[in-house]
């Protein structure tokens, strides 16, 4: 698969691209921000086979970036949001706006599975 990553966290992001990649086989490309993560969602969104949104990033917070993109596009990706805020309101909002959530900190060889889980029973609900 073809991974958007979009984590401020530098370490957080350095074990989840390492998790994706060499664990996984993805691809992975990895923006630090939410404007930037923005930015190329808008452009190349259909390239991403699923896009992971940290919540908690600087400008645009995960919420936010899912929110306009999904104003912009008619098809899009399945988004997965990354996030230590676990309260029910708060993963209530995830579930809304993207296909799933997987919380912060999380076990790195988990990681790929939680991803296929999810991506999983979106295509079951879909079918």
């Amino acid at each position: 698969m073809n991974i958007l990553l979009a984590e401020d966290d530098p370490n957080i992001s350095t074990i989840a691209k390492l998790a994706l990649e060499q664990i996984g086989g993805h691809k992975v490309t990895h923006v630090d921000n939410g404007e930037k993560a923005l930015k190329l969602i808008l452009e190349q969104g259909s390239d991403f086979d699923v896009i992971l949104l940290d919540e908690m990033m600087p400008g645009l917070n995960g919420v936010r970036v899912c929110q306009e993109y999904l104003k912009a596009v008619s098809t899009p990706q399945p988004v997965i949001f990354l996030s230590a805020k676990s309260q029910s309101s708060d993963i209530k909002e995830f579930l809304e706006l993207g296909k799933g959530f997987i919380p912060k900190p999380f076990d790195p060889m988990q990681l790929n599975p939680l991803i296929e889980n999810i991506l999983n029973k979106t295509e079951t609900h879909a079918a």
